[in-house]
């Protein structure tokens, strides 16, 4: 039977070990990730799919100049309540719901593929792929919804405070919360990619770290 080297460490010796595999709990947790997403995802697009609804009501019923009728100021009521029907021209609600579904329906073979673990190139091309539908659908209707805001802004009468810098400041926040959340997702998404790829070199644990036999 061979003995162990012994080292001027006093007994302790180096075992060399081949490369071990990736935690499968990377792309896991990832699924796990995207899940929770994608169930956000359903409730966005139910909540949105009423908010159309009641959009589409509320707007088949107004009539603006009846609204306005009574007011002191006709005109610049008219200009107040113009912009709930260039909302509902957009149709931001329909295509919010329909993003949001798409999301919910693509994050299931996503979160499937990534929670078996078993084939990480396509669970990762999946992942990308969602999340590059999610960051372009949240960039395009921020800038829906920033374009409309900043329009109403623009409408409401103020000498005393100039309204572009509120416009100013709601296209920053919007559009850098946005950058920001897309940004943290991504590296995320790099992190759970780097720590799932497979160790193509020997490691060689220190001597200093284990027990002597």
């Amino acid at each position: 039977m061979l003995e162990s080297p012994e080292t001027p460490t006093g007994g302790l010796y180096v075992e060399a070990k081949g490369p071990e595999g990736p935690s499968p709990w990377w792309l896991k947790g990832g699924a796990i990730f995207i899940g929770v997403l994608g169930f956000a995802s359903l409730i966005n697009a139910i909540v949105l799919g009423v908010s159309g609804l009641f959009m589409e009501e509320l707007v088949s019923n107004l009539d603006i100049e009846g609204a306005c009728e009574n007011d002191p100021d006709p005109e610049a009521c008219e200009e107040l309540l113009q912009p709930i029907l260039d909302m509902a021209e957009l149709r931001i609600f329909d295509l919010g719901t329909a993003a949001s579904a798409l999301l919910f329906l693509l994050s299931i073979p996503t979160v499937v593929v990534m929670w078996s673990a078993e084939d990480r190139e396509t669970a990762l091309r999946f992942a990308w792929g969602w999340l590059g539908i999610h960051a372009a659908s949240q960039f395009y209707f921020t800038h829906v919804l920033v374009s409309w805001s900043n329009q109403f802004y623009e409408q409401i009468p103020d000498d005393e405070f100039d309204m572009s810098l509120i416009s100013a400041f709601n296209s920053l926040a919007s559009y850098g919360g946005v950058l920001f959340c897309e940004l943290t997702m991504a590296a995320g998404l790099a992190l759970v990619a780097y720590q799932s790829k497979p160790r193509s070199r020997i490691e060689v644990p220190s001597a200093f770290h284990q027990e002597p036999e």
